[in-house]
């Protein structure tokens, strides 16, 4: 944290934010036999803070903005902490990849998006298929059901976000310095 400048620390700010307004605005609810689910664009931006800001800030913008979403939604209230901690990961992932190659090209930004939304993906089917089945008691036809529907949004909303954030990230990181 002794890196952390005005600068930085507006970066993630504006992050949050645009993780927060693009989730919130700029969404698509879908409800299940099981609980809700939605298509929005708030991951475009968790990436995009991990490429841009770096690991730690970018997932801490990522982990901050999608929160709050939830915080201030009576539907999502109780997975602010999960969320907090996935989308941490997702834009965490994100920006180390990127950090690993630090070349601004094209496949190191989509290699990064797609390595932040895979994880972000991955923990967030898992937590429902243990809830259903473990918590929930539901059988494994009604689970597998139920991933099958949150597992169609969650990699459209990934292919969206990789697209999207590599386009963005490529045309920003040449033009600003985010450090």
């Amino acid at each position: 944290m002794k890196n952390l400048t005005t600068k930085k620390l507006t970066f993630i700010a504006l992050f949050t934010a645009l993780v927060y307004i693009f989730t919130r605005f700029f969404q698509v609810q879908i409800p299940t036999p099981f609980g809700n689910t939605m298509f929005h664009l708030g991951n475009v931006f968790c990436v995009l803070a991990g490429i841009l800001l770096g690991p730690v800030y970018g997932g801490l913008a990522g982990g901050l903005g999608s929160a709050l979403y939830d915080l201030f939604d009576p539907i999502y209230f109780v997975s602010a902490p999960t969320t907090f901690i996935f989308k941490f990961l997702m834009g965490f992932v994100a920006g180390k990849v990127f950090e690993k190659n630090k070349v601004i090209e094209n496949k190191h930004i989509i290699k990064a998006a797609i390595c932040g939304q895979l994880t972000y993906t991955i923990l967030y089917l898992l937590k429902n298929f243990i809830r259903n089945l473990f918590i929930l008691n539901l059988t494994m036809e009604a689970t597998l059901s139920e991933m099958a529907i949150k597992g169609g949004v969650s990699l459209t909303n990934a292919v969206i976000s990789i697209i999207v954030s590599s386009v963005l990230a490529l045309s920003l990181l040449k033009r600003f310095d985010f450090e």
